[in-house]
């Protein structure tokens, strides 16, 4: 007993540098966040007023437009997942040239989002390459205003997750179709099975948790990791029609006065909706499994 007591604080005490680095840079943080969210905070001195500042968020209409422009770039996500399936198979069926492909998908991913934000910015401008291309060909009369209208605005912003996330989508299902045997697709195809339904039928069903992966990374990707696209291309505008809630959260926090202590009540609910979503899709995944 005593050995397998020393034993057992040894394991502890080697584990103890970890927590307390944890601890300074996630659960302090998050904790004084908790308990900032119940004050009047500016930074430097701060005022408890309880539940004033949900009570603000749930009432004041702002988080209801926020939400849906996360959802937005959620719904976009069915749509990079079938577009990289579709990649990864290809590169996987040994196409001529697959290694410089490898290449061409993903060299965006390595750029970062402020990067790939500020080449769309320019692209997509009234004097950009895009409305140039489209007035040579006739389409328009070259004077669109991409990033100031919804839509478009909304448009270019998928486009750029769509074009950030494929080489790592492509990478991701790549390395899973490595572990499926070639004699399944090989029996497929000479028992007739086209294309299409070796994807459907063999390639998706095989694939489930790489799936089920990419698609909970990228969920939480819509809504923690498009404040820096969001501030390089619209800045969150037409008004608030682009903003998504940790674009939100920044803007209370730095841009406006007094407003830190209503930031960090947005941002522990912005934490609770990221653990729902991630909660639903791995339920779903596992019933799927099953």
């Amino acid at each position: 007993m005593h050995y397998r007591a020393k034993e057992s604080w040894t394991g502890y005490l080697s584990l103890l540098p970890a927590y307390l680095a944890l601890s300074a840079v996630i659960f302090y943080p998050m904790g004084n966040t908790f308990y900032h969210s119940f004050t009047k905070w500016n930074g430097a001195s701060s005022s408890w007023i309880g539940l004033t500042n949900y009570k603000f968020i749930f009432t004041n209409g702002e988080l209801w437009t926020l939400l849906r422009n996360n959802l937005i770039f959620l719904l976009s996500i069915p749509g990079i997942l079938l577009l990289s399936l579709i990649v990864s198979v290809l590169l996987f069926e040994e196409v001529r040239g697959k290694r410089f492909f490898r290449s061409v998908y993903y060299l965006p991913t390595i750029l970062s989002s402020v990067v790939v934000g500020m080449l769309m910015k320019l692209m997509f401008a009234r004097n950009g390459v895009v409305n140039e291309w489209l007035h040579a060909l006739g389409i328009s009369d070259g004077n669109t205003e991409w990033l100031m209208r919804v839509p478009t605005a909304f448009a270019v912003l998928i486009f750029c997750f769509y074009w950030q996330t494929l080489g790592q989508g492509v990478l991701i299902f790549l390395s899973g179709l490595s572990s499926v045997s070639h004699e399944i697709f090989e029996s497929a195809s000479i028992d007739g099975a086209n294309w299409w339904q070796r994807l459907f039928r063999i390639t998706m069903p095989s694939l489930v948790p790489t799936i089920v992966y990419f698609t909970v990374t990228n969920a939480i990707y819509c809504f923690i990791g498009l404040f820096s696209l969001i501030y390089a291309v619209t800045k969150g505008g037409p008004g608030l029609e682009t903003t998504p809630i940790d674009y939100m959260i920044y803007a209370k926090a730095f841009e406006s006065a007094d407003q830190l202590g209503y930031a960090s009540a947005l941002s522990m609910v912005l934490f609770a909706i990221v653990m729902i979503v991630s909660w639903v899709q791995i339920k779903l995944s596992n019933r799927y499994q099953e």
